[in-house]
């Protein structure tokens, strides 16, 4: 319980009024951390804290990296500036110490700073010391923690600034020809067209399992899996995530998603990954990116996974969330232009390069409605091709009706894209109506959203599958092998929504620690 007498004896309240000292012991709680944790992640609905035992220090993310801002000790107090300015907090908190907390909520505080002149005084006077602090952050951090050289137009180029993007590490592009692909990073060391996996590597990114075994392995870390890690690391249990790319999957290209619970002006698929991510590694999740699961083996309870260079894990549950992958447009020559103006889903990447020109995108679902959106506010057109009459049919109607007041968005209805062409970069497509005629058309960029594939072919016939390669849950989520479930969109029959596959995620965890729990009862 935290005492009037205590309070009274450090410099937030040295000169209030006793009505504030008790209105503030009154209501806060008093509450305790060990030694590196977390008292609050940068993003979380702020409170106001007053430090009475202990040290702490700030932590943001800046430029891919977290970074201290500050340190403070007993008697200092903090979470006045996102209250004040009405926002998330701004940066985290983590005790260096064994730490005594006084907490109370915003409307405490908005009391005290009303009532109190002496009072508010203090608490103005470290906010403007604070945002004063932020601003000199601002200035001698440098924007981006390395810089690409290449040309915009080398596939090469387009996948390591692409994932660059979707990891939320800051970069910046200098234009130069040929295939080759410089990074050069801020503490002078040079990367010559690396793999993903070295650039992940040399971001810090883990690529190799720290564990023998685990209770739970998950392998691939769109909303399904991600949901997956972050209730099983929560909930106490060893948990490996694997992901063979970037965490998102295919909601990770979303320019926009609008429709999901919570986020009511909307969220980037790729803002959401990110907070998913972290929010798993905050639960002590360990996350694996760049690498690809190439089999699973085993016998209930005691399950084997092979990575891609060889390396073996062993799980004693496992969780399949591979996703699926778009479907390959079926046009003549589309292949050359792989990356050279022919893409798979939003690229967001690809958005200054398309400013001012022609773009065309082929698919009409929601991914394909919100990326149109997002060009449209670079390109000077942007037409979406569709082989059926009406965008109504797979778009849902708040996307279609923006859609049609978006002056800059045409239809080409009963049609497809039957060729592409260019030099050494997409220059036109050939459109090709529903009668058979066939016209060409300048394109600077052609984003593709068609029907989807499984990425299952590596279960190689061990985890049931249709003849699609759909994954079968006969008994909700489980599949034919005990102690393996499948969840999201590469599962049979599931719903291909954001929250439908977090939803999953989150169960398939419910079942796992049902199975584990069996696995210790006596026969």
């Amino acid at each position: 319980m935290i005492t009037q007498a205590q309070l009274r004896q450090l410099p937030l309240f040295a000169q209030a009024g006793e009505e504030t000292v008790a209105l503030f012991a009154r209501n806060s709680a008093d509450v305790r951390f060990g030694p590196d944790e977390w008292i609050f992640h940068e993003g979380e609905s702020p409170r106001f804290w007053l430090l009475l035992e202990g040290s702490v220090e700030v932590l943001k993310s800046i430029a891919g990296r977290l970074t201290t801002l500050a340190r403070w000790d007993a008697g200092d107090s903090f979470g006045e500036v996102p209250i004040l300015l009405n926002t998330c907090t701004l940066a985290g908190v983590k005790a260096t110490t064994t730490v005594r907390l006084a907490r109370v909520d915003p409307s405490v505080f908005w009391q005290m700073m009303h009532r109190d002149e002496n009072f508010s005084h203090v608490v103005l006077a470290n906010m403007s010391k604070r945002i004063t602090r932020v601003e000199q952050v601002a200035i001698d951090t440098p924007e981006e923690r390395c810089t690409i050289r290449g040309d915009s137009r080398s596939p090469g180029c387009h996948e390591l600034r692409d994932f660059m993007t979707r990891m939320h590490v800051a970069y910046s592009w200098e234009e130069r020809a040929g295939n080759a692909c410089e990074l050069r990073f801020s503490d002078g060391s040079v990367l010559d067209s690396p793999t993903i996996q070295q650039l992940a590597q040399a971001l810090g990114l883990s690529a190799v399992p720290h564990r023998s075994c685990y209770d739970v392995a998950i392998v691939g870390a769109g909303p399904a899996g991600l949901a997956a890690a972050v209730y099983g690391a929560s909930e106490g249990l060893q948990t490996l995530l694997i992901e063979a790319y970037a965490p998102g999957g295919q909601a990770g290209m979303s320019s926009l998603i609008e429709n999901y619970l919570g986020f009511p002006t909307g969220i980037s698929g790729e803002d959401l990954a990110d907070r998913a991510f972290r929010q798993a590694q905050r639960f002590g999740a360990d996350i694996v990116v760049t690498r690809e699961v190439r089999s699973l083996q085993g016998e209930p309870g005691e399950r084997y996974l092979t990575l891609d260079d060889g390396q073996v894990v062993r799980a004693r549950t496992v969780v399949l969330a591979p996703g699926v992958k778009y479907r390959r447009l079926p046009a003549e020559h589309c292949d050359d232009f792989l990356n050279r103006g022919v893409y798979y889903g939003a690229a967001q990447t690809e958005s200054s390069r398309v400013n001012g020109r022609t773009i065309h995108l082929v698919g009409g679902g929601n991914s394909a409605g919100q990326a149109a959106l997002y060009f449209s506010s670079y390109a000077q057109s942007v037409k979406i091709v569709i082989r059926g009459g009406d965008l109504r049919k797979d778009m849902s109607e708040y996307l279609v009706d923006r859609v049609a007041h978006q002056p800059n968005i045409a239809i080409a209805t009963h049609s497809e894209v039957a060729a592409v062409g260019g030099n050494d970069h997409l220059e036109r497509i050939a459109l090709r109506t529903r009668d058979g005629a066939t016209t060409w058309e300048p394109s600077d960029g052609l984003f593709v959203f068609i029907g989807a594939t499984p990425n299952t072919a590596w279960l190689k016939g061990f985890v049931a599958c249709d003849e699609r390669g759909f994954i079968l849950t006969p008994n909700f989520l489980e599949t034919n092998q005990p102690g393996v479930f499948a969840v999201g969109d590469a599962r049979k029959d599931s719903i291909k929504r954001v929250a439908a596959g977090v939803g999953e995620g989150s169960s398939a965890i419910a079942l796992v620690t049902a199975y584990l729990r069996s696995l210790t009862v006596s026969p």
